[in-house]
């Protein structure tokens, strides 16, 4: 699937439409939390009704990363880049101009299934159209963008609020007519003479397992972890998704056209790519609480604590792009070794100085700069590396789906562990427990291959 060659004004324009794509799709995950109460109290909710508006999002984006990353395969980048972007749109326009629950249900599950194909399908052209040397810093400036959005995402929905909530999805509207009018113009046309044969097998019990999942894990009441976890609103879901998962490998296995290509996870240096991810998604969980950590040993007020993830998600933003650059030259190991290094230091110093500005700001900056090694341009360069030209975004999307699944999980672990316990013990013991879960990853980065080995694999699978 291969076009003519770009040259590098053409790849420079390609990189900033899907650097908006992307940044559109993040910026809309972090917008969500300060607009839920408004939208509570526009329709009477409950926080656990409201809570679905984040899940549906998550499971619909988990199953649109492999079925869109799998159609782009096939069907070429620019059409289904298009597709992400017409989805996502129209799931915004149903949530700004809804009259009801049901409407913004719908345009979360629309909304996501969007999303989940906008970097995978991106980080798959970078492999197709990007000279070698260059793919390590196109990743990096669009992975900078989930720092940012992060940031971002809470400031503009704060900033847009007064004004309505609805106007925290309408401003999706004109981004998304933007991005297809400048796609139609600048994407090239791949050409793909494979006909995909549609795994709908695959794609029935991913769904099951990702809506099984995600309801047994949303079930749990953080303050009876335990006794939740075990009670039948919640076992017997995630006991189904326990079953589900050899029936889902076995189905994979013998599927034509597998919607997940679970025969990548043969390849050591993939299967290590997803045990970073999984580990990023449980991490990023405990430092999402990060905040009400700093109210009970700071004293500090909401607004405040919140502007104490800045030096994590500040760090992360510059520390993408910078890093995507120093990557071509040095390649995923040894970028990957130091940063889980340094991120489980960071860790442990914060859980273990929590009341210490100077150290938590040092810390801070440590964390970001070391989760974004485990999930930005260094792990999706790996992907990229070992996956053949028709596979890229196939794999693109299992770092996906890795991802939202650990964060599913580590939101509800690291939720149950901080209610177990008064005061900030909790917090703490989930620190710790992200820093041993960092810790391990930094282990297994001494089994990827170094950068000529790298370097290698990518030139055989150009």
């Amino acid at each position: 699937m291969k076009s003519k060659t770009l040259d590098t004004k053409t790849r420079n324009l390609i990189l900033i439409l899907f650097l908006i794509g992307v940044f559109m799709g993040s910026l809309d995950t972090g917008i969500i939390g300060p607009v839920l109460p408004s939208i509570e109290q526009s329709f009477n909710l409950t926080s656990r009704e409201s809570s679905w508006i984040f899940t549906l999002f998550v499971i619909t984006f988990m199953i649109g990363s492999p079925v869109m990353a799998k159609f782009s395969d096939f069907y070429g980048r620019k059409k289904i880049f298009i597709l992400d972007v017409i989805l996502f749109a129209l799931g915004s326009c149903l949530i700004a101009f809804s009259t009801g629950m049901e409407s913004i249900f719908l345009g979360r599950i629309i909304q996501g299934f969007g999303c989940g194909g906008l970097f995978p399908v991106a980080g798959a052209f970078i492999g197709d159209e990007f000279p070698l040397e260059e793919r390590g810093k196109a990743l990096g400036i669009i992975g900078s963008v989930f720092g940012i959005s992060a940031i971002g995402g809470p400031l503009v929905g704060a900033a847009l609020i007064p004004f309505g909530w609805n106007w925290c999805f309408t401003i999706n509207i004109p981004i998304s007519i933007f991005l297809i009018i400048f796609a139609l113009k600048i994407l090239p046309e791949s050409h793909n003479n494979r006909k995909l044969k549609i795994d709908y097998a695959g794609i029935i019990i991913l769904s099951l397992l990702s809506v099984f999942l995600a309801y047994g894990l949303n079930q749990i009441d953080s303050s009876n972890f335990i006794n939740s976890l075990l009670s039948f609103n919640v076992i017997p879901f995630l006991l189904i998704f326990l079953i589900l998962i050899p029936v889902f490998l076995k189905i994979e296995k013998n599927a034509e056209e597998s919607i997940v290509a679970i025969h990548m996870l043969k390849n050591r240096e993939i299967a290590i790519a997803c045990i970073e991810t999984l580990s990023y998604g449980i991490i990023y969980s405990s430092a999402i609480f990060i905040p009400s950590l700093v109210i009970l040993s700071m004293g500090l007020n909401n607004q405040l604590a919140s502007l104490m993830l800045i030096p994590i998600l500040g760090a992360n933003a510059v520390a993408a792009p910078i890093m995507g650059k120093i990557l071509d030259s040095t390649g995923s190991r040894k970028i990957m070794m130091i940063g889980t290094l340094i991120l489980a230091i960071g860790l442990v110093v914060i859980a273990v100085y929590p009341n210490n500005f100077i150290l938590f700001i040092i810390s801070g900056c440590m964390i970001g700069v070391g989760m974004v090694t485990i999930i930005g341009a260094p792990l999706r360069y790996i992907v990229l590396s070992e996956a053949k030209p028709t596979e890229r975004g196939a794999g693109q999307a299992i770092v996906n789906m890795l991802s939202s699944a650990g964060q599913l999980i580590g939101g509800a672990l690291i939720g149950g562990i901080i209610a177990s316990f008064t005061g900030i013990g909790g917090y703490k013991i989930s620190l710790f427990l992200a820093a041993i879960i960092a810790f391990i990853a930094f282990i297994f980065t001494f089994k990827l291959k170094n950068r000529n080995e790298q370097f290698e694999t990518m030139k055989s699978n150009r």
